[in-house]
């Protein structure tokens, strides 16, 4: 007949050893949790050591582009345009070269028939000279001339002179005008390498100063 087997118990001293030496184990755990805890958590920032570089979130200006993958972004171009600069479609006649050295001719404001024009040719032919000329290149590049002439105001003679336009000095318009008027000009000037204009007496008794003869804003159109 076999003896029934008996559980073994621990020996008491041996089980209060191991409960102190957990409860020490514990015990030392946890302080460094809640140091953890407080380092890391709550939604604090870790701390960075000591020389690492600040990394400050960048702040957006404007829209960013990104490039797709295998393409470049193509840099805006700052160079100067090399297209031709735009002719001006009215241009000035007195800023075109001149053929002669303007003998006899100033460039100066005016009073005629009673108003003030700034851009004037003036010449005061005599009758021992009977005419001034002014040639000024123009290439064939403008098709009409346009201007008005008349007498000075501050002229101390009354009588009327004559005004001409050249073309290639050929004569294709002529008038006469006296004291207190002017008259409008327009000329074809579509095939002309070079335009005149010229001042002419009327009588022999005409002489410098007596009658100062006025173009007035002489100017082409294209």
């Amino acid at each position: 007949m076999s003896t029934p087997r008996r559980r073994r118990s621990s020996h008491p001293a041996i089980i209060g050893a191991v409960i102190a030496a957990v409860a020490t184990v514990v015990a030392a755990a946890i302080p460094v949790a809640l140091e953890l805890v407080r380092d890391t958590g709550g939604g604090g920032t870790a701390p960075q050591a000591e020389g690492s570089p600040s990394v400050v979130p960048s702040q957006v200006v404007g829209p960013q582009v990104t490039a797709g993958p295998g393409s470049s972004a193509a840099p805006a171009s700052s160079a100067p345009s090399n297209a031709a600069p735009v002719e001006a479609e009215v241009r000035s006649l007195v800023e075109m070269p001149e053929v002669d050295d303007w003998e006899g001719w100033q460039q100066e404001p005016r009073t005629v028939a009673g108003r003030r024009h700034e851009t004037v040719l003036t010449a005061s032919p005599c009758w021992l000279n009977d005419h001034y000329t002014a040639t000024f290149v123009v290439s064939r590049q403008y098709r009409l001339l346009e201007a008005a002439v008349g007498i000075a105001d501050d002229s101390p003679g009354a009588l009327p002179l004559r005004f001409t336009v050249l073309v290639d000095r050929k004569k294709v318009f002529t008038t006469t005008v006296g004291l207190g008027k002017t008259r409008p000009v327009k000329v074809d000037i579509s095939a002309a390498t070079q335009v005149s204009l010229q001042v002419s007496t009327t009588s022999v008794d005409q002489c410098h100063g007596d009658s100062i003869g006025t173009w007035i804003a002489p100017r082409l159109h294209r």
